[in-house]
């Protein structure tokens, strides 16, 4: 009977221990309830098909970088989630056109989006505000403002009026004015044809600033139908072929300073997302937002070598002092903007000006060491040509 009895112990022992073993196995897979029969388990296998398909449509078109760097970070949340969350990534116009992208993944149409938010400024104008504006601050100063001074929930009560969450925030790297005449001041501009998404500055100036979708763009400066036009960044440029039509790329980017890149996702869609895979998409996006400003500056100066190597375009710098004036007068056009929209522009816009007065006294005094000297004297050594 005795050897009966621990036998019987011993058995009972094993069935809780494997018990015990399931239960944890079931936690590990889900972060609502029990694991459903195409989860994985805690063995950290692969789920047989996919808990949750999401659609992201993005700005760029396939081949561009910032396009492969959302899908490097879809295939991460699906190796992360062991095969729970598939994020199916889909070029510019899939879904819906730039211009309609934000309210149409609101509505439901599709889950993600990865856009520029002034895009979305005719259903509130502070996006406009939020995503970009002429002679703004700079990518770090923006992202310092995103996340110590309050712009991410400025941003975040902006997507509240079309459902959308907002998880990443990817700053867009230094913009180039791709021309077909070397202009150095805002005045030798005047009269001239200049694609831009905000032209009331320019306007000021007697520009003839006009404004056009992603769509249009190649086209009008291959058919002279503009002068010049700014949209991105060197690299994106080149990616969109603006690089074979135009014969000098002009810096500083005054009219869309380092302007934001948003990641949505339908606030429907998230919420039926467990907490564990919730946190995995937030974790993935944030942790990529970095890499698509350095590495698309980075593939810029390459570019720039390349191009300037070969013969196809020469690069130069506008005149600095204009600036001063400039960024009065663009003072003057935010001040018409708060009287005429008021609400959350105005609350974006005082947002920004306080940030602003507290962060370039010390931006100034804290900065870095080769600033304002040339390139050679901040090497130290005159490079080899």
């Amino acid at each position: 009977m005795r050897k009966h009895r621990v036998l019987l112990i011993v058995a009972l022992a094993i069935i809780v221990a494997l018990m015990v073993a399931g239960c944890g196995g079931n936690q590990a897979t889900s972060g609502q309830g029990s694991a459903t029969s195409g989860s994985s388990s805690s063995s950290g296998t692969m789920a047989k098909q996919p808990e949750f398909v999401w659609r992201m449509q993005v700005i760029h078109n396939t081949g561009q970088s910032d396009f492969e760097q959302n899908k490097q970070t879809a295939e991460k949340i699906y190796k992360a989630t062991n095969g729970r969350l598939k994020i199916e990534v889909h070029p510019n116009g899939t879904f819906a056109s730039s211009m309609e992208a934000f309210q149409a993944v609101g509505d439901g149409v599709f889950e993600m989006l990865s856009s520029w938010p002034s895009y979305a400024k005719g259903i509130d104008y502070a996006f406009q505000v939020l995503g970009t504006g002429n002679l703004t601050m700079d990518a770090h100063d923006k992202w310092v403002w995103v996340y110590e001074a309050g712009g991410w929930d400025l941003l975040q009560k902006a997507f509240d009026k079309i459902n959308l969450k907002l998880l990443a925030v990817e700053i867009w790297g230094t913009e180039v004015l791709m021309a077909n005449q070397p202009f150095k001041t805002i005045e030798e501009m005047k009269g001239k044809k200049f694609r831009t998404s905000d032209p009331r500055l320019l306007e000021k100036n007697g520009v003839a600033a006009i404004t056009m979708p992603l769509e249009e763009v190649f086209t009008a400066m291959s058919t002279g139908a503009v002068d010049m036009a700014e949209f991105g960044n060197l690299d994106w440029n080149k990616g969109i072929g603006l690089t074979d039509v135009a014969k000098y790329g002009i810096f500083p980017d005054f009219w869309n300073v380092h302007f934001i890149t948003t990641v949505v996702v339908n606030k429907d869609a998230w919420n039926k997302l467990p907490p564990d895979l919730q946190q995995i998409v937030e974790m993935a996006f944030q942790s990529d937002e970095l890499k698509h400003w350095t590495r698309s500056q980075y593939r810029s100066a390459l570019a720039m070598k390349e191009l300037e190597k070969s013969g196809k375009m020469q690069f130069l710098r506008m005149d600095d002092e204009q600036w001063i004036k400039l960024r009065e007068q663009m003072y003057q056009i935010e001040q018409e903007d708060i009287k005429k929209y008021g609400g959350l522009t105005a609350e974006v816009y005082q947002s920004l000006y306080k940030f602003m007065e507290d962060w370039y006294p010390y931006k100034d005094i804290a900065r870095w060491w080769g600033w304002g000297l040339t390139p050679e004297q901040q090497l130290g050594y005159q490079p080899k040509k």
